[in-house]
């Protein structure tokens, strides 16, 4: 009990000092950023620091941030939580209720079956799952979309094993490979079309699906199964890595009409996975269609269970974190911060060599995340920044966009930096905290710059 207060209070006092420091410095060193911007900083550090460093509830601390930000001035009043209004939140509602309708009707438990069947190991189950996300990469093209569907799936594969520490393990490489896989295809992620769009406003090229697929599968493919055997040796033991996988589900009486109740879900998944892909053709909000689906299942007479037990099964508390971080995303952007630190990057890189240059963008793209929330307003904000940079230092346009938009999908730092992170943060004694993101990033944002780093002088060389 001493030791863990001793660590406890440890752990406390070095929030305190890093947080008083970096006050200071927003203060005393940034001069020149607004107040407005200094404030929306010291906000957003605050929270951090909350949800790294206390025992606070994650959702009671972005709700007083979000409420600070209008305090301040920064936004205004109706915007507190307007994030509530966003399409992802939608997305949230939705998986939970999908999840609901798989556990209803026992697909969940065939999920896990056949996971089981064709995984003897913890090991390998990992990597099955890691090659079953890269390969729905190219089928669904929204990372929310891909993160609603695979809810269900992540909640029938941990419930299929015994341990916290796998299911923890579990819950952190679903979203990671959700938002890694998105560099593989064109398709990946809603950023990659502003960028092919940059790439020809900027270099006057185009970058068609097949290329986009050559320059992105490699860095797609080694970037997730680099990142899952990272997960695996920093949140399990080689006894647990190596445990077997075994599934045993609870006996259930069969329900009327199961067989039909389980086809109607599967059908309805589908159904939701043709209607993302040919979104440019229907125009209808991928949010929309994720919860017209979810609703249809709760339907009387044609769905698999009420809509008030659908209900039971969204995580709230969830929904109103996404809500109020979409918000301080919005205070970050607002306040002037990203203006700011555009100004000084060009001031900064007009002194460097070529290769210094190309380590600094990415090492901002990268870094990109934990200022800016959306990877679509971080392509759409940056890329016009870091591409005329890059092109100036005597490199390919082409090469530059693509991988700044490849480092900027890296958003794992923090459960508020993308928003599949934070939908499978569900908060409970399985689920992952803030103080494990950090860990992870310890580990997997160094590796990545250098990854990035080799792949692109790979590129420079051969082409």
């Amino acid at each position: 009990m001493m030791r863990y207060t001793l660590k406890s209070v440890s752990l406390f006092g070095l929030g305190n000092v890093f947080f008083a420091l970096a006050s200071g410095w927003l203060y005393w060193i940034l001069t020149d950023l607004p107040n407005s911007g200094k404030m929306a900083l010291f906000i957003f550090l605050a929270a951090i620091w909350a949800w790294t460093f206390s025992k606070i509830d994650a959702t009671l601390v972005a709700i007083l941030a979000a409420i600070a930000m209008w305090a301040s001035g920064i936004t205004q009043q109706q915007m507190v939580l307007s994030g509530l209004g966003d399409p992802f939140i939608a997305f949230v509602i939705a998986g939970f209720m999908l999840g609901g309708a798989y556990k209803a009707t026992g697909v969940s438990r065939h999920i896990a079956g056949w996971f089981a069947q064709h995984s003897s190991t913890v090991n390998q189950l990992f990597y099955l799952l890691t090659t079953a996300l890269l390969i729905l990469s190219f089928a669904i093209p929204s990372t929310s979309a891909r993160a609603a569907l695979l809810m269900p799936v992540y909640l029938a594969v941990a419930s299929a094993t015994p341990l916290p520490s796998v299911r923890k393990a579990l819950a952190i490489l679903f979203p990671t490979i959700i938002v890694l896989s998105c560099v593989t295809s064109y398709l990946g992620a809603g950023a990659n079309l502003i960028t092919a769009n940059l790439i020809t406003q900027f270099s006057g090229e185009t970058i068609t699906y097949t290329q986009w697929l050559i320059l992105g599968a490699p860095l797609g493919i080694s970037s997730c199964y680099l990142s899952t055997w990272v997960i695996l040796k920093l949140f399990l033991t080689q006894t647990e890595r190596t445990q077997a996988f075994r599934f045993q589900p609870e006996l259930q009486t069969e329900q009327p009409n199961a067989r039909a109740r389980q086809l109607l879900v599967v059908g309805t998944t589908l159904g939701l996975i043709a209607l993302w892909v040919s979104e440019q053709w229907h125009g209808i909000n991928p949010g929309m269609v994720a919860i017209g689906g979810a609703t249809f299942l709760c339907l009387p007479q044609i769905g698999v269970f009420s809509f008030k037990d659908a209900l039971k099964e969204v995580e709230w508390s969830l929904v109103l974190f996404m809500a109020a971080t979409i918000e301080l995303s919005h205070g970050l952007m607002d306040s002037g911060v990203v203006t700011y630190a555009l100004k000084h990057l060009e001031q900064t890189t007009q002194s460097q060599t070529n290769g210094v240059v190309i380590a600094m963008l990415i090492t901002i793209a990268l870094l990109s995340h934990l200022v800016i929330n959306s990877r679509t307003a971080r392509a759409a904000v940056l890329l016009p920044i870091l591409i005329p940079i890059g092109i100036s230092a005597g490199q390919p346009g082409l090469l530059i966009a693509f991988f700044a938009n490849a480092a900027m999908g890296y958003c794992l730092t923090l459960p508020v930096c993308a928003k599949p992170v934070a939908m499978f943060s569900t908060g409970d004694q399985d689920g992952f905290s803030t103080p494990d993101l950090l860990r992870l990033s310890a580990w997997l944002l160094p590796l990545h710059l250098i990854l990035l780093w080799l792949i692109y002088h790979f590129y420079l060389w051969a082409f």
